[in-house]
């Protein structure tokens, strides 16, 4: 009953956040994946999580082996690895896991949100907007809300 409520109350606070606030312009990204596919950020970019993790995180990949089955299927997720992680670590995760986009940032994408240097991060977007900002430990209840809107 407990987490019943719980979670319908982060459902009506996202509700709520969406119907009184006016979103912040998310910045306007052209990103680069390790496999080589172009992923914009824009006007045009559809529900999207920016997931920040460092390899050397593991509360960052444990959350980064969760999120593709917590978040709704609406909502297209990018990991983005922070400068201090390679391509052969990342292609070496990537091949062990079901295959989510991951951008190398060299510290541009980090800077263009505000900075970010500790993860894990999550920065939830759709049309141009910042939606949600979240550190550390996701709250997948608040992220989904979005989904449903």
């Amino acid at each position: 009953m407990k987490t019943a409520l719980h979670r319908l109350i982060l459902i009506l606070a996202g509700a709520l956040v969406t119907a009184c606030s006016n979103y912040p312009d998310s910045p306007r990204l052209t990103l680069t994946s390790v496999d080589g596919s172009i992923i914009e950020i824009n006007e045009n970019t559809p529900l999207t999580a920016l997931f920040f993790f460092q390899m050397s995180n593991p509360v960052a990949i444990g959350a980064f082996e969760r999120i593709q089955n917590e978040l709704d299927e609406s909502i297209e997720i990018v990991g983005i690895a922070m400068q201090v992680d390679r391509p052969p670590n990342i292609a070496s995760m990537q091949q062990r896991m079901i295959m989510i986009p991951i951008v190398i940032d060299e510290g541009e994408i980090a800077d263009a949100f505000g900075g970010i240097d500790l993860t894990p991060v999550l920065i939830l977007i759709e049309n141009g907007r910042l939606l949600l900002h979240q550190r550390g430990r996701l709250n997948y209840d608040a992220i989904n809300a979005f989904s449903r809107q």
